[in-house]
């Protein structure tokens, strides 16, 4: 009898157990799409402890992170307690989880697939974190033509060391653009947002040299042919503003380590260049017209219209296919900082649009794609709100790049699909985008909007 009892009170306890495993699965998946390979994750501690888990849900008042681990256990931990990146990682997944509000009108894909038929006309955005559900998921598929994954194709995130390699996260973006019928940019594979491993100060030229072949050759092998895969940004922020390269440098820092392979010496033709060029540019161009005969190659640069900087971003293509490698397009970020006595922000008057309308005939003229890859507005918390400032800003790009749309491809990607904290900045910044905190779209999104639906009406068409 007593081993009756016995029984009866483990085969309860058993049900009730899976009762409260059922319930948590259930839970979770109203926040995370169970089927997605990113939803579980490892996340590291300040303590060096690393957790492969979930997140179960996020208190803001007390700031108390829950995980759900992969045997079902939910530990709650505070949200101090994690590493710099996977703070921003949560924060992001707290605003996925948020309503938002659905804009007046048609959506920018919808309007993009009736008015630019000739696939001269892009739009498209960037989310730092990819999830299967969730408003900013929503918003990405329904409003954008094409997405930018913001780091998950990068060095850091895919091969950051020998021996390692993580492809869960670009993997599902792809399985989220061929399901929302999207297209791709594979942004930033060589760049300064490279890993710890390759700042390493005692990192020989060599040892860079082989993480960088290995890394892009699997890399263009794995998504060369796949059909939403368009664009690819081959080498992302090689000069600096004053013309020189991007070099690399003392400690762990925003570098270029793969500068350490050394250089290539170029003819006196291409002067800009002074007489030679970075190994690794070469290298990494190399690679991805061998391996990625299937994407559209793009050079992108960051800063603003810095005629120096510009002038070695041109000579540098043209040296490229001096040399019979193929590059397809040009890049700008479009990182535009209204903050009193920055010297790269945007002037609100026609002296950039017309230096960047200069830039886009160039490319052009040059067979060139021209890309506005990473728009955002960088302002004072104080100033977040002051959209009648940061809309002319956006449409007066936009505006420029439509000019141009019947002389060659043009682009544009948002970089902030909301406002949110620039985590990086020294100073105190907010990030625009198109949609407010609350999720509701701004005065800039629907300027963008009335452009696209009615777009600059070009001489030969009056």
């Amino acid at each position: 009898m007593k081993r009756t009892i016995l029984y009866l009170l483990f085969f309860v306890s058993f049900i009730q157990i899976e009762a409260q495993e059922k319930e948590i699965i259930s839970k979770t998946t109203s926040i995370n799409t169970v089927e997605s390979k990113l939803v579980v994750r490892p996340f590291s501690l300040k303590n060096g402890r690393k957790i492969r888990a979930q997140i179960f849900s996020y208190n803001k008042k007390t700031k108390i992170v829950a995980l759900r681990k992969v045997d079902l256990k939910i530990i709650n931990k505070e949200l101090s307690e994690f590493s710099k990146e996977d703070k921003q990682f949560i924060l992001e997944w707290v605003n996925l989880n948020k309503s938002f509000t659905s804009p007046k009108g048609r959506r920018y894909k919808e309007i993009i697939e009736d008015k630019y038929p000739n696939n001269n006309v892009f739009v498209g955005a960037t989310s730092g974190f990819l999830e299967a559900t969730g408003p900013i998921s929503q918003l990405l598929s329904s409003e954008f033509r094409y997405i930018t994954p913001a780091n998950e194709f990068k060095q850091t995130h895919i091969h950051p060391e020998p021996g390692v390699w993580n492809w869960d996260f670009p993997d599902g973006w792809i399985e989220f653009a061929e399901k929302n019928n999207q297209l791709v940019r594979i942004h930033g594979p060589i760049s300064p947002q490279c890993s710890k491993w390759a700042m390493n100060d005692e990192r020989k030229p060599e040892e860079l040299e082989q993480n960088l072949q290995e890394f892009m050759t699997a890399l263009c092998r794995r998504y060369n042919g796949k059909k939403n895969v368009v664009w690819m940004d081959v080498v992302n922020e090689t000069v600096n503003p004053d013309g020189t390269w991007k070099q690399a440098m003392p400690g762990i820092t925003w570098e270029v380590p793969w500068e350490k392979m050394g250089y290539i010496k170029t003819p006196a033709t291409f002067k800009h260049l002074g007489d030679s060029i970075p190994k690794y540019i070469v290298q990494a161009f190399q690679i991805a017209n061998k391996e990625a005969p299937d994407i559209k190659l793009v050079l992108n640069q960051h800063l603003g219209m810095e005629e120096s900087a510009w002038n070695k971003v041109k000579d540098m293509v043209l040296y490229l296919r001096s040399i019979g490698l193929r590059v397809d397009g040009i890049g700008w970020q479009a990182h535009i900082k209204l903050i009193k006595d920055d010297p790269s922000q945007w002037e609100t008057n026609s002296v950039n649009t017309k230096e960047l309308s200069e830039l886009i005939s160039w490319a052009h003229q040059n067979d060139l794609e021209f890309h506005v890859t990473e728009n955002n507005i960088h302002v004072k918390p104080e100033n977040e709100n002051k959209v009648e400032e940061q809309a002319p800003i956006f449409s007066g790009i936009v505006k420029t790049l439509l000019e141009h749309r019947h002389t060659g491809v043009v682009t544009w990607n948002i970089w902030s699909i909301q406002n949110t904290d620039h985590t990086r900045a020294r100073i105190p910044k907010v990030k625009i985008g198109l949609w407010n905190r609350q999720l509701e779209p701004t005065q800039s999104y629907y300027e963008v909007q009335k452009l696209l639906e009615n777009p600059p009406v070009l001489p030969n068409e009056g």
